[in-house]
């Protein structure tokens, strides 16, 4: 698929996107299809597909990025985010966290102050492979309302910034 046409589905997504989560109007049930739809198409133009004996994706975009995100693992560690979603995120590392390890994120945003969030790693992948790079993924919790309209923020940077590579 060309950029063209994903920076078309990008446009389109964005704005469904923002409404899901504000309910400001709240989506109507046909809207909520098309979201849903964009949402798979996205999903496989960035490379997910749905894990096997799953005929849909996970319910959130996972959105490539090269963000830097630091966490504390034996004092500082600095890594790169291979991809986010309102969810989570999956950290690109060499030596991956355990699941259940709870984590304290701070996400470069590009702003004045990085995004501080409270995680706990859910998956991890030891190496490389088919399904991805070494790394861990992990699940936000107790995210405010302001900090999700940061991760919506950074995740529609994310989106522009894939839909306008050449």
């Amino acid at each position: 698929m060309s950029n063209r046409r994903i920076a078309e589905l990008v446009s389109e997504f964005v704005p469904l996107n923002r409404r899901r989560v504000q309910g400001d109007p709240p989506l109507s049930v046909l809207e909520l299809e098309r979201w849903s739809e964009l949402r798979d198409l996205l999903a496989y133009e960035f490379g997910h597909t749905p894990p096997v004996g799953r005929a849909r994706q996970p319910r959130h975009l996972r959105v490539p990025t090269h963000l830097k995100v630091h966490f504390e693992r034996e004092g500082q560690q600095s890594a790169s985010i291979e991809n986010l979603s309102e969810g989570g995120l999956f950290v690109r590392c060499s030596e991956p966290l355990s699941p259940g390890t709870p984590l304290r994120l701070e996400i470069e945003s590009g702003g004045t102050s990085p995004l501080r969030l409270d995680a706990v790693v859910v998956h991890s992948r030891e190496l490389e492979n088919l399904d991805g790079p070494a790394g861990f993924g992990v699940e936000f919790q107790d995210v405010e309302a302001e900090e999700h309209l940061q991760i919506l923020r950074l995740i529609e940077s994310a989106l522009a910034a894939a839909s306008s590579v050449p």
